[in-house]
């Protein structure tokens, strides 16, 4: 006999949509834009202001918000085409219905890639962010008061006419530095050319100081900025001091080691450059914690570096620039 079974329906409701954004959040959110640098250093950060005329031409009515440790804002103060800085720790994401983090973006595709390069650093977090760069400009705009102070700095510490050369040896990474011997024959070098020459560094160097060449140790960001822009010429390892003066359009000498020139001055038209030789033949292999000919904590690439290569380099910008040149003659 079989046996009917009523069945016993349950009336469910369907489950609410949850919605991430409200229609007024979303207007009022969509024409901000956030990009995000968890950390530095400073050149980093200079390569970030090569972003913001893209996007604003991509997109003129976006405001474009910028997200960086705050000893860096003085960095980004006078861009034209950013409408704010913020701090990491007053950063609120939630604000932005886009947003894109840059902090990780050139090492992952640098270290992908390698030995070799590709892109600048502006183009890698340009791609990050769904964009190409067309303009590359910094757009630094030094106010008269600063370009005074620079002046001043500068002046202050001359010990001797000719044209002002601005030599930055040291970096936060040591595989990127000149030693006291190259650093002295340098100097020496541009003396011989009738310049007047001081180290730039945040702190002492002490090579420099206990051979009597003038020594500007400058942490506040606008005023370094202002001595890079008052010097003829700059000589620099692959530190923010390159990326300032060619971001500047300065006659720029870039001294570089384990990184490949070529990629990383690319958007510089008034730079000459220097490739430390590596024993594999890579032009910057990004690999100095494995290199093969490593004598730690000296990378062969480092090492074998020759002032006569920097000075070779200085001469070749004295033939583009006869600004430099001119200089020396008013001087003598």
């Amino acid at each position: 006999m079989l046996k009917i079974v009523k069945r016993h329906v349950i009336k469910k409701k369907p489950e609410r949509l949850k919605r991430t954004l409200s229609v007024h959040d979303f207007y009022h959110k969509r024409n901000k834009i956030l990009v995000i640098r968890g950390y530095g250093g400073l050149g980093d950060i200079l390569m970030h202001r090569m972003l913001f005329e893209d996007f604003k031409l991509l997109m003129p009515d976006v405001e474009i918000h910028f997200a960086c440790p705050k000893y860096y804002h003085d960095a980004l103060i006078d861009h034209p085409f950013l409408d704010k800085i913020l701090d990491l720790g007053e950063m609120n994401q939630h604000e932005y219905v886009i947003s894109y983090n840059t902090t990780t973006a050139c090492g992952r595709h640098e270290l992908k890639i390698a030995p070799k390069a590709d892109l600048n650093r502006s183009d890698i977090w340009a791609k990050h962010c769904g964009i190409n760069l067309t303009k590359h400009n910094m757009h630094i705009q030094l106010s008269p008061k600063e370009i005074e102070i620079g002046t001043d700095i500068i002046e202050r510490n001359r010990d001797r006419k000719g044209p002002i050369v601005a030599l930055a040896p040291i970096s936060a990474m040591q595989h990127k530095n000149l030693n006291p011997t190259l650093i002295l024959e340098t100097v020496n070098g541009l003396r011989d050319r009738g310049c007047y020459v001081f180290a730039l560094h945040h702190d002492p160097i002490q090579c420099v100081l206990s051979n009597d060449i003038p020594m500007i140790n400058e942490s506040k960001i606008r005023n370094w900025m202002s001595i890079i822009n008052q010097s003829d010429a700059i000589i620099s390892v692959d530190t923010s001091s390159f990326h300032c003066a060619g971001g500047l359009k300065k006659p720029v000498v870039g001294i570089f080691t384990f990184a490949n020139s070529d990629a990383y001055g690319r958007h510089y038209d008034t730079k000459e450059l220097v490739q430390g030789p590596c024993p594999l033949n890579y032009r910057g292999c990004y690999d100095w914690g494995e290199c093969p000919g490593k004598k730690d904590p000296i990378l062969p690439c480092c090492a074998n570096l020759k002032s006569t290569e920097i000075l070779e380099a200085f001469d070749k910008l004295s033939l583009r620039f006869p600004q430099i040149q001119s200089r020396w003659s008013l001087n003598r």
